[in-house]
């Protein structure tokens, strides 16, 4: 019995001496990196879109009520643009028009329909 004692307060110095020993071990220091990536924003200028041609792009369609009040729009064969600045005179309702001008996509409006279209100008059609 004397003899286990022993043995089990060896093995309880034992396990208790090695919790010790690595606690006075000097922690290990975390990896490190050779490339960490930004998070930053690029602050490199954008690539501009080439400018538009002095007659700009030419569309015909039908002049058309926007669903919110002031805005009209272009109804095309093809997509529906919001017809911006321009003779608001000669884009009346429901007249048939022909006009010159530059899509302007990224433009916001309140408007909530149809490609921007900024108009240079606008013919009778």
């Amino acid at each position: 019995m004397a003899l286990r004692s022993v043995l089990l307060v060896a093995v309880v110095a034992s396990a208790l001496g090695g919790c010790a020993a690595a606690s006075d071990e000097t922690p290990a220091a975390p990896p490190s990196f050779s490339a960490v990536p930004s998070l930053a924003p690029s602050l490199a200028p954008r690539p501009s879109a080439p400018a538009a041609a002095p007659t700009g792009m030419t569309i015909s369609g039908e002049v058309v009520e926007g669903v919110e009040t002031g805005c009209l729009l272009l109804k095309t064969t093809g997509p529906l643009y919001l017809l911006i600045g321009g003779d608001r005179t000669a884009l009346q309702v429901g007249k048939r028009v022909t006009v010159v001008g530059t899509p302007q996509p990224d433009l916001m409006s309140t408007c909530q329909q149809g490609t921007p279209f900024q108009v240079v100008s606008v013919r009778g059609g």
